[in-house]
């Protein structure tokens, strides 16, 4: 690829550094209904996994049947207090934007609302008029390509001809399934990559074959 159509951009923990606040969150959320969790342990199995599928999963490991719909307001309501006290911007993430001159978009888990408030709060939503795109659209989460898909439609840009940037191996997994020029990115100081026994880092092919 010499020149990409389109720069695809993940938000929590590739633009903002939000992704220790949001497992915060999810502790908080479920210690309100009497289950307590370990932080760390949220942080490394949770991290770019969609809200409900979370709960599903505490729900089946803890044999009880807490409800989304309930729960999802503790949730959303924690996040937006840290993010008012506690986030900020991915060192180098403004500068980047400043940078690409090719249309931009963020592709999310997450809902527009939460993108909205963190892009706004830390001054990069200007960076992406009418270009935010979240599995709740479609409802269809990463690792599932059609995000991508989804986002590549609604920019009119040929999707196999973008970048993606992501610092989830969800998103890792589901920008290459939809055959896009994947970077792994691993800036926040609590993302480390993975890595095998013998030290060395290992990161997602980038492409699909």
């Amino acid at each position: 690829m010499t020149q990409p159509e389109a720069v695809f951009f993940d938000c929590d923990g590739t633009l903002v550094d939000s992704e220790v606040i949001c497992s915060r969150a999810y502790v908080h959320m479920f210690r309100e209904f009497g289950i307590t969790l370990d932080l760390d342990e949220i942080f490394k199995r949770f991290k770019g996994v969609k809200l409900y599928e979370i709960i599903d999963t505490i729900n089946a490991e803890y044999g009880v049947n807490l409800d989304k719909a309930t729960l999802e307001p503790v949730y959303r309501d924690e996040v937006a207090r840290l993010f008012d006290t506690e986030l900020e911007v991915i060192s180098g993430a403004q500068a980047l934007l400043d940078a690409v001159s090719v249309p931009m978009c963020v592709v999310s888990n997450g809902p527009v609302s939460k993108m909205q408030h963190s892009l706004g709060k830390t001054a990069m939503l200007h960076h992406f008029p009418e270009r935010l795109y979240s599995g709740y659209d479609i409802q269809r989460w990463k690792p599932d390509p059609a995000l991508m898909l989804h986002a590549a439609k609604a920019m009119n840009v040929n999707v196999e001809n973008c970048i993606l940037v992501d610092d989830s191996s969800a998103g890792a997994q589901s920008g290459i399934a939809a055959g896009m020029e994947v970077f792994y990115f691993c800036a926040d100081p609590h993302n480390k990559p993975n890595r095998t026994s013998e030290g060395d880092d290992v990161y997602p092919p980038r492409r699909a074959t």
